[in-house]
Order: structure tokens, then sequence, then C-alpha cells
């Protein structure tokens, strides 16, 4: 029996062919396919600006360096999330402060990310987990009303929509990631999306090795270029995006009935202002009394492939190292974290593939929760 797999990035000929057609062509690095995808980026999104860059961290970087974090700042930063929204802090010199997430969206909100501030903190980072946009209006008020800078880690949700618009320029800064799992892939790659030039320009120099023209280094930059070669793929990627999202719009919808009424695990709460996440995963929140290792070995023995969620940062082993976190000083996010399960959810999966999924999560929850008694 073949395992389903999580994440089939939805690619073929055609960005091959674009690829090959680059390569030809004799340019290769930055140059005029990169300007093509920041604009076509910018119309798509409706933002004013896209800085196009080699990954998502280093997007992060580079705008957290632009709202002029540094050494001494502080940053409030989501515990759950990936390793790299913390990162990107500690590249600045300045120190990531962990806050709580929601249970119910599992995102920030204003009231769990005071708790974290203090006369050093500079900016705060809210993190679209799993595609589910943050509520961008409630945290900008929050970050006015304290004179913060507002950085989105917007990574897993390109293409989605907050309150009838395409996530893009919510928030002063949203830095997305084209990693292979993502709706849109080149791979690796990333973009930063603003209305701001003064933030747009101060993304270009820093991404340039510090260049505002040739061989003119106006400050300590890097090397976060996008090749040429990836911007022609990431093109025809984005000619694909909106059917990639209604195909998992689709999925999510069925995903949602199949599951509808089991009291031993919770879909994915939506918020009203969330028009369309853009199902970067499907995660399902185990009851407590169903046995997460069981349910897996379910799943498994089906051949459903699933991911476990990334655990609160403060809980990696060189954070522990270096703060002295510990188990516990999270608890709500160490919580949803145990109970985290995603499933299978890409453009192009079969009815039969659909259907073995949800066979294989009902049969897992059954036996789940056998286990734990």
């Amino acid at each position: 029996m073949e395992t389903i797999p999580i994440a089939v990035p939805r690619v073929g000929r055609e960005e091959a062919d674009a690829v090959h057609a680059q390569i030809v062509s004799g340019w290769i690095s930055m140059g005029r396919k990169v300007a093509e995808l920041e604009e076509r980026i910018c119309a798509y999104t409706g933002a004013v600006h896209a800085v196009a860059m080699c990954n998502g961290t280093a997007t992060l970087h580079a705008a957290l360096r632009a709202v002029g974090v540094g050494p001494g700042d502080e940053v409030v930063v989501p515990t759950l999330s990936y390793v790299s929204s913390a990162n990107a802090v500690l590249y600045c010199g300045a120190r990531p402060v962990f806050c709580e997430v929601s249970p119910q969206t599992f995102n920030v909100t204003p009231q769990t990310m005071r708790a974290a501030l203090t006369d050093r903190t500079k900016a705060v980072m809210p993190v679209d987990l799993k595609g589910l946009p943050v509520d961008y209006d409630a945290c900008n008020a929050f970050a006015a009303e304290h004179g913060l800078a507002v950085v989105l880690d917007s990574a897993e949700s390109f293409g989605a929509k907050y309150k009838g618009r395409v996530v893009g320029n919510q928030c002063a800064l949203h830095s997305f990631s084209f990693f292979a799992n993502k709706s849109l892939t080149m791979g690796e790659g990333g973009v930063i999306t603003t209305d701001d030039p003064e933030l747009a320009k101060a993304c270009r120099v820093f991404r340039n090795q510090g260049q505002s023209e040739r061989y003119v280094h106006v400050a300590i930059g890097h090397n976060y270029r996008l090749t040429d070669m990836a911007a022609a793929f990431g093109l025809v990627q984005l000619s694909r995006v909106e059917g990639i999202l209604a195909e998992k719009v689709e999925l999510a919808r069925r995903y949602d009935a199949a599951f509808a009424g089991q009291p031993l695990v919770r879909t994915p709460v939506v918020p009203d202002y969330a028009d369309r996440p853009s199902w970067y995963m499907y995660c399902l929140l185990l009851d407590p009394g169903v046995d997460q290792a069981v349910f897996l070995a379910t799943l498994r023995a089906h051949g459903v492939d699933y991911r476990l969620s990334f655990p609160p940062i403060h809980l990696q082993p060189v954070y522990r190292e270096l703060f002295g976190f510990g188990d516990g000083d999270y608890p709500v996010s160490e919580d949803i974290y145990r109970r985290f399960v995603d499933i299978p959810c890409w453009a192009g999966m079969t009815d039969g593939q659909v259907a073995r999924v949800v066979e294989a999560t009902l049969a897992g929850v059954a036996a789940g929760a056998a286990g734990a008694r």
C-alpha cells in the first residue's frame, strides 16, 4: 500500500521550461525576472512594494533590521512557531521574548502579547500559524498603543484572505516563505511586502550586501539575493496559486464535514475575519483522552503520512541552553503541541486518497481513545 504523503508540491513541465529558458538566456543571477516576480506579487497582494529574497528566514531578518531592531532590543514572538521566527531576532543581536497563543486559533492576540512586554520591547512578531491570518487590525492597534513596530511572519499564509483582501499589506511588513510545502513554492525563496517605501528601500539594501547602488555600501548587509532562475519558477507558480488554494479550500471543507461532531478531535477554528486561510496544513487537535502514539500508529498502518507540529521554540535544546527555559514555562503552547497532528492537505489529492485519510483518522481516534483507557 502506497503511503499518502503529508504534502506534495504542484510543479511540472511549465516550471522546468521556465527555468531552462532563463538558463539559456545567459542571465541566471538576480535581474529582470526577480523584478518581474516582485511586480506580479504586488499586483496579487495589493502591496505597493515587494522585495524577493533567497528564503523566508532572510526576509524575517531583513524586515526586523528595517524597523530598527538591534542589540539590547526585545521582540515578542510566539513560542508556538518554527524556530526561524526567534532565530531572526537573535541575528539582529536582540532577544526574543516568548508569548502564549490563543488555544482556539493557535495565534497570538493582544492579550497574549501584553504579558511579554517590557521597557525594551521594540517590535512584535505575530505568526500566521498553519496559514491562518492573525487578527491584523487588533495587532496593529495593540502595537500602536505601545509604540511598537509590527513584523508579520506570514511564512505560511501566502494567498490567504483577511477581511476580503489577500494578505500582504495589512501590517507594515509581511514576510512570506516559498519553501517546498507552501502553496506557492520555489523550493526555497521568500518575499517581503510593504506599502512603506523607506522600509522597502532598507530591505533592498540589506539583501544586497548593504549596497545603495553598485559598489556603494551604506550598511552592513547580507547576500540574500534571489536568482532569476528561481524567480522564473516562481512566476509559473504564481499563475497556479489561485487554483491550488481553491482545491485546498475544498479539501478543508471535506475534512470539516467528515470530522464534524466527533467529540475527541477538533477541526481548525477559522474566525470570521479570515475569509480564506491558505490551508498550509490541516491540523487536528486531539482530545486529551486520545493516546497520540496509538493514533499515529493507526495512521501509519493505514498508509497515511502525518506531521507533528513545530515544538515550542523555548523547548528547543539551544534555547534551553541559551536562556534556561524548561518544561512548563508556556503551558498553553506545550499542551497544544502535544495534541497537534497535521494530516495530508495538498492540491491534487484524489477522492480515494481523501477517503483513506478520513478513514484512518477516525480509526486512529477510536483506537487512541481505547488505548488511553
